[in-house]
């Protein structure tokens, strides 16, 4: 019977210390996602600023060059941009991508709004336009960012002690 006891305590403990971590992590996760969307919008910038590349192309080297999740937006909308058949407009197209792959990252909603936003510009405005359309979009990711390192550093130690201290506090009224 002691027995029993000590591996639940031991699990309770252990439980809630990986809740808390999950918890403090979760912000890391959404300030990952962020530098990888700046990165390919750099990515973007470089390739009509300098290279010419038409979007469907420009869009398949960005999905090369990024990770998952936002790599899989980029990669769908290059496809959806080749494969475009009912005359979509490439923001229809860009909103397509963004819904399907959406819940797959930790973006938030505004963050959504800023990347919806960014994509009307797409294949519309002439290459100065468009290139100010993305160090708009990176400077305001470069805010968040500023922002989340903040929130994160705070946050992380709080809920890292509150997944242990909740878990002894559980052991207390349980015991």
């Amino acid at each position: 019977m002691t027995l029993i006891r000590v591996i639940g305590v031991a699990l309770t403990l252990v439980a809630s210390g990986v809740l808390g971590l999950y918890l403090s992590g979760l912000g890391k996760f959404r300030l990952q996602d962020l530098l990888e969307f700046k990165k390919a919008l750099l990515i973007l910038k470089s390739e009509i600023e300098y290279v010419a590349t038409p979007l469907p192309e420009a869009m398949a080297n960005i999905s090369v060059r990024t990770t998952k999740p936002i790599s899989l937006i980029f990669e769908h909308y290059s496809q959806s941009l080749k494969n475009n058949s009912e005359g979509e407009t490439a923001y229809q197209l860009w909103i397509a991508s963004i819904k399907i792959h959406k819940q797959k990252s930790f973006l938030k909603d505004d963050d959504w709004e800023i990347i919806e936003n960014f994509g009307k510009t797409l294949g519309y405005l002439d290459k100065q336009m468009q290139v100010d359309t993305i160090t708009f979009t990176t400077d305001y990711i470069d805010a968040q960012v500023s922002k989340l390192q903040e929130i994160n550093e705070k946050n992380q130690r709080m809920y890292r002690s509150l997944g242990v201290v909740g878990g002894i506090l559980l052991l207390v009224i349980f015991w």
